[in-house]
């Protein structure tokens, strides 16, 4: 990932996979620097599920993770891949994500993400999503603690 820092505060992510995601930023983006590598994390989460590659997307939640989703709770990261992580998979495969805002900060120790995009399949009408990703640094790495998304 290639990243463009512009006025100090704001960073871009460039990534040349998006293409391959089909997910396009047309986004108003307030970002604080500090939270580039928590940001990266998030993204890389977003690919892996996306891809379907599960094992890559497991590795970046925090075991005590809690997903809240469609009015439900997953309570820990196994009852979230046991649940509804294949069901996630799916939905996104079959779209194509342009994110419309995205807001970020950290302190270093916990950051927090959160993106409003929309999702379409071929000419369906989009479905507007938000996301809201809490993650903390663990043993030097950042791991995703809370997820929660919401879209109509």
């Amino acid at each position: 990932m290639k990243r463009v820092a512009l006025l100090g505060w704001l960073l871009v992510s460039l990534q040349p996979a998006q293409a391959e995601r089909r997910i396009a930023l047309d986004a108003e983006l307030r970002v604080d620097a500090r939270a580039a590598d928590a940001l990266d994390a998030a993204d890389e989460f977003g690919e892996a599920l996306a891809s379907g590659d599960l094992d890559a997307a497991k590795a970046l939640l925090a075991e005590d993770v809690v997903v809240l989703e469609s009015g439900g709770v997953e309570a820990s990261r196994e009852q979230y891949f046991a649940h509804h992580a294949a069901a996630d998979v799916k939905f996104l495969a079959e779209r194509t994500q342009t994110i419309k805002r995205r807001f970020a900060h950290s302190d270093g120790r916990s950051a927090w993400i959160a993106t409003e995009s929309e999702l379409r399949r071929g000419s369906e009408p989009a479905v507007a999503s938000t996301e809201t990703l809490v993650l903390e640094k663990r043993k030097g790495d950042w791991k995703i603690v809370h997820i929660h998304w919401s879209s109509r």
